[in-house]
Parts: C-alpha cells; structure tokens; sequence
C-alpha cells in the first residue's frame, strides 16, 4: 500500500480530513482518559472539573469575544486583516498575564490563582485557534491532533511516575494551549509585535466582539453552568461532580460529527452564505451522528470500565440521558456558522440566552431533587431549546422546506453515491 498516496486521497476533502483527524484524537483520547480517571479518581476528577470551569469561563469574558468578528471583516476585505488581529490579541495576552500574576499572589486560595495563571493562555490559544480555522481548517487539525498526542504522552507518564495531584491535569491545559499558539503562529508565519497593535480599529470592533463575547459566554455557561451550579450552590460532592463530569465527557463523543462539519463551515461561510451547503451538512450530519449516538449507548458501560474502571460506572447513567441533547444542539452549532459570519450577531445571541435562561432555571429545580441526573435533564432541556429554535429560524429566515434537513433527495442520493464511488476508488488505487 502507498501511504502517501493514500493520505493525499483522504486529506484531498477538508470534511474528510476534518472526521479522520477527530476519529484519530478520540482514539488517542480514550488512551489518554483511561490514564488520567485512573491517576485523579472520580473526587479529583470532580475538583478539576470545577476549576476548569471557571477557566472556560474568565477566559471567555476576558477575550471580549475579539477573534469573532474575524470571519466578518476578512469578507469585507478590510486590509491587512490578519496582522491587525494578531497584535490586538497580543496587547491582551500581555496585559492579562500581569494581571494575572498579580491576581494570584493576591488570592488565598488554590483554585482562583490556577484560574488567575492559566487564563490569559487560554484566552489567546483560543483566539489564535479560531483564527487559524478560519485560515487554514486542516492545520487546525493537525493543531488539535498533536495537542492530544503530547497530552496523552504527558498524562501516560503522570501515571507511572508522580503522585496524585491536580497540579499535572492542570498543566495539561497549559500544554495544549501551548501547543496552539506555538503552531497557529508558525502556521501564519507571523510573530504580532503588541506595541503596533491598532487601538482605533480595537475600538471600532469592540461592539462587534462585546456582543461575540457574551454569546460565547452564552455557549460556555450551557455547557458548565451545570457543574458550578452543582459545586458551588447545591454542594454536590467533588465524587459525584466527578461522575457527572466522566457522563458529560463521553456524551460529547457525540459531538465529533457536528464539530467537524462546524469547523468545515466556518471557513466556506467566511467567503459566502452556502446555505445549500448548510443544509446537506445538516442531512449528512443528522445520520452521522445518530449512528455515533448508537454507539455511545451500546459501547458506554464496557467504555466506562476500560477507561475508567468500575468506580466510574454511575457516570453511564448521566451519558445515556446527556445523547438525548446531541441532535438538537447540532443544529445549533451547524446553523450558527452562518449566523456569524453573516454579522447577525444579535439574533445569535438572543436565541442563545434563551437557552441559557432555561438551563439555569431548570438546574435550580432538578439538581436539588436529582443530583447529577437532574444537572443532565436541565442540560438535555436547554440543548433542545437552542437546537430548535435554531432551526425553525433557519427554516423561516432561509424559506428552506422542513424536509430539506431531514430527508436526501434523489438526485443528492446519486451524488452522495458518486463521492463515495470516487472516494472508494481512489482508496483503492492508493492501496
């Protein structure tokens, strides 16, 4: 077999190349967590996930959501777009990292100076990761394989020579965040100097990322409100978060098809609308996934032990429950792309806060009765809410007939069938 040629064949398709290069990271990760539940244990697992949250959280706030206006202004053509961003985002860097350094002399406490000191990379990786998938998706990948092969190394080695400690989780964050930025800048073949860094074009996108900022803030508080609401206002135990958190990271398996076709989007809507694209990547993606969701729920129990081993195994339940949400809310991922790109910035976010607001309405009534089951049903709730009204907005917005996203027409049928011929012919003349 020629694995060159055959490599060539299958990166040829950026949405190929998107799957298989997330297919590997989860193969790679599955190593990587079955290490790593074993080295924390579930009560470990359930502080990390604590801490973690909060990161997500300050470092969504303080990006000021400045990369996403990007796709936007690289449509408009606005000139030397790139390096303009670069630099404002290392003005930022800079100035978060004093402030953090600070933050964390001045607080007693463990987990608010590992926020103070991991933030501000986390807010730049994330910026310069959004970039380089607007720029380059398949290097993207190649960013996000080599994180979870450096990561899966480091933690295999946590396992057999260190003590168990926090401290090597949350320096796993700091490597892949690392990891994105050194590659994302070498990708870009650009080191921004923050001192030239343009303040009126910072201010004039401001409104445009403040907005950007509170709808991905939006996003993070739907995915980990649930589990500071269950540390922090309920007092769940550190274990159960633990198991809570395990559910959730197995349940989100289901979203590698979403995310792949997410990623691919986010660059074909950055230089037009592609609502026909839109629409069979939701076709596609619906059957995709409901076989992925197959999967999770026949394969999550044996998963669970392999992984994790038999303390783990109340996290199934949280899983089973959580897959109920993937559909839904990948309509609202998919759809979202175009929103985006298209400036309609206000429209995203009101529909988003929607969900949010449920989310959070609905933990204050099912965790106190439910515990971690009533953290995942409040999830499921808020999942369907975004996804639905995602979509009905698309629907109407786009005048796009209900059954375009659910069902193939014939003539896309044949065209499906003549990809998949191709693709298997050049699979074969690679061999």
């Amino acid at each position: 077999m020629n694995i060159g040629k055959l490599a060539r064949r299958l990166t040829g398709n950026d949405y190929f190349f998107t799957i298989f290069t997330k297919i590997m990271a989860v193969l790679i990760g599955l190593i990587a967590s079955s290490f790593s539940n074993r080295f924390l244990g579930p009560e470990l697992k359930g502080e990390l996930g604590r801490i973690s949250s909060m990161i997500t959280i300050i470092a969504t706030t303080a990006n000021f959501g400045l990369y996403q206006p990007y796709p936007y202004y690289k449509r408009q053509e606005e000139p030397d777009v790139l390096n303009k961003f670069l630099r404002i985002f290392m003005l930022q860097f800079i100035v978060y990292t004093v402030i953090g350094v600070l933050g964390a002399a001045a607080f007693d406490s463990f987990a608010l100076a590992a926020v103070c000191l991991i933030a501000p990379i986390q807010v730049l990786a994330n910026q310069l990761s959004f970039m380089i998938m607007v720029e380059d998706v398949k290097f993207k990948n190649v960013i996000f394989f080599t994180a979870r092969i450096t990561n899966t190394l480091i933690t295999i080695l946590a396992f057999f020579t260190m003590e168990r400690t926090i401290m090597v989780a949350l320096a796993l964050i700091v490597v892949g965040d690392l990891i994105t930025v050194v590659f994302a800048l070498a990708r870009m073949r650009r080191m921004p100097n923050p001192l030239r860094a343009d303040l009126r074009f910072a201010a004039k996108i401001v409104p445009f990322g403040f907005i950007s900022m509170l709808t991905t803030l939006m996003l993070t508080l739907n995915y980990r409100v649930d589990t500071l609401m269950m540390g922090y206002m309920f007092g769940i135990t550190d274990t159960e978060i633990g198991y809570y958190t395990l559910g959730v990271s197995l349940s989100e398996y289901g979203w590698l098809i979403p995310d792949a076709f997410r990623e691919v989007l986010f660059s074909r809507t950055a230089k037009d609308d592609a609502i026909g694209e839109v629409t069979m990547s939701m076709k596609v993606n619906l059957y995709l996934t409901l076989l992925m969701i197959v999967g999770i729920l026949v394969l999550g129990r044996p998963v669970i032990m392999l992984l994790a081993g038999a303390e783990y195994l109340p996290a199934y339940p949280v899983t089973v429950l959580l897959v109920a949400g993937i559909i839904p809310m990948s309509y609202f991922k998919i759809i979202g792309t175009l929103l985006l790109a298209q400036g309609k910035k206000g429209v995203y976010l009101g529909m988003l806060t929607g969900s949010v607001a449920i989310n959070i309405i609905c933990n204050c009534v099912t965790i106190p009765l439910f515990g971690k089951m009533g953290a995942a049903l409040s999830s499921v709730v808020s999942y369907m809410a975004a996804g639905g009204l995602f979509l009905v907005y698309y629907l109407h917005t786009y005048r796009i007939p209900a059954k375009d996203v659910f069902l193939f027409k014939p003539e896309e049928i044949t065209r499906l069938r003549q990809i998949l011929s191709r693709v298997k012919r050049r699979l074969t003349h690679s061999a």
